[in-house]
């Protein structure tokens, strides 16, 4: 009998193609991420190595573009992905976590933690944000603290900070107010505790009325009425926040740490800040950025890879590097848009790029971590928390209680539904 030994070689032939073609395409990995920073940062893992290859693209709402999609990404970089609904489209990454991979003692340990579920790690922390008050380098002989600066401290330098003319206000030192984010921080911060249930969200009620009345009596007894905070509002602060507080029109100013750092040099010059306290805590911005592999991941060795790299020191202090010489083009902060969840890396290495930063770092002991929450929680907080807030610290009576949250629920119920 003939031997077919072409059919053979051909079969063989097929083999080899076919195999060589999976592993070029189990060699690059997707990422979903919010975060444009993630193409320079592809770029470079891939002139870094030429085992893998990473590719990028943006979504969104990376957290929202997971649960809704048929397939699936390799990794997913974005807030909101804590989640209980997102959560679970992640793998377990306890292997990847060891001196000689991503070494787990690098990371701020609050951060590393709340990645994980029932001690089990899924996701990593990447970066994140902190709530800051500016003024005038001018006036920071005002302020006897070194790192924080409390409620209580605010109110009375801004009361003393007041000018009138004519009866109006033409200096008005700060306003709770004026910005529905720092109601929003300061609701966080006194424990209203926002979290993610099956029935949309939760929050303690009481923590959050006493927020509202707070504000209420902040307007009334340093500021005469909201209705002359808004009047001041109206008339004198339409300039961007650094020339409010360097030109005098007013003392403080709320400002998130990823917008202050994103100044350029001369402008940061000219201000001070510190962190916001609560209490003794001061509360992480809640839109953390997390990293994750999915479950569905088809090139999970890819995936692992682009980790171990970028969570390592030396990387991102490449990474700091390059971002600073696109910065001219397009300024952001640090790495994917706020602190690295490395601490040394933040500590030691951010200070460099941002000296401002060497005369108040982030107080680690301080940190009050953010609850779970739900995917579209930004868009919650826009539609519901921000009016709700905005409403309830408007004009009103003395002997006016606030109106519960729940009714501004049922509202937005209605209209979305």
């Amino acid at each position: 009998m003939k031997k077919n030994h072409g059919g053979l070689l051909l079969s063989v032939m097929l083999a080899a193609c076919f195999f060589s073609c999976k592993n070029a395409e189990d060699s690059i990995a997707v990422i979903w991420t919010d975060r444009i920073d993630f193409i320079d940062y592809c770029e470079a893992f891939n002139n870094a190595q030429d085992r893998y290859k990473i590719t990028m693209s943006y979504k969104q709402n990376p957290a929202d573009a997971l649960m809704n999609a048929s397939t699936p990404p390799d990794i997913v970089i974005g807030p909101w992905l804590r989640g209980d609904a997102a959560r679970v489209k992640f793998a377990k990454i306890d292997n990847l976590l060891s001196e000689t991979k991503i070494n787990p003692d690098r990371f701020y340990p609050l951060l590393l933690a709340l990645g994980n579920e029932n001690e089990t790690r899924y996701l990593l922390p990447v970066s994140f944000n902190l709530p800051t008050v500016i003024f005038s380098d001018s006036q920071k002989n005002l302020v006897k603290t070194n790192f924080t600066l409390s409620l209580e401290e605010m109110q009375t330098l801004s009361a003393g900070y007041n000018k009138k003319n004519n009866g109006e206000y033409t200096r008005m030192g700060f306003s709770p107010r004026w910005d529905p984010n720092f109601l929003y921080v300061t609701a966080q911060g006194l424990n209203a505790s926002f979290k993610e249930t099956k029935n949309l969200f939760s929050w303690n009620d009481k923590a959050l009325q006493d927020v509202i009345t707070y504000t209420r009596e902040w307007s009334s007894a340093v500021n005469t009425s909201a209705v002359a905070e808004d009047e001041f509002k109206f008339k004198y602060l339409y300039d961007p926040p650094y020339m409010l507080v360097t030109g005098g029109r007013c003392l403080f100013w709320y400002m998130p740490s990823d917008e202050l750092f994103s100044l350029n040099k001369e402008r940061l010059k000219s201000l001070d800040y510190r962190w916001m306290n609560y209490n003794g805590k001061t509360p992480l911005q809640d839109n953390i950025i997390y990293a994750g592999i999915c479950k569905k991941a088809r090139n999970r060795k890819a995936a692992e890879a682009f980790l171990q790299w970028f969570f390592n020191e030396e990387s991102q202090k490449q990474l700091l590097a390059r971002s600073q010489m696109n910065n001219m083009i397009a300024p952001s902060f640090g790495l994917a848009g706020g602190f690295s969840s490395l601490q040394n890396v933040t500590e030691n290495i951010f200070p460099v790029y941002y000296p401002l930063l060497l005369k108040h770092l982030p107080q680690t002991e301080d940190f009050a971590a953010p609850n779970n929450l739900p995917h579209n929680w930004e868009q919650l907080k826009k539609e519901i928390v921000f009016p709700y807030l905005r409403e309830q610290t408007g004009s009103f009576t003395s002997d006016e209680k606030p109106v519960p949250l729940n009714r501004r629920i049922s509202e937005w119920y209605k209209k979305s539904h």
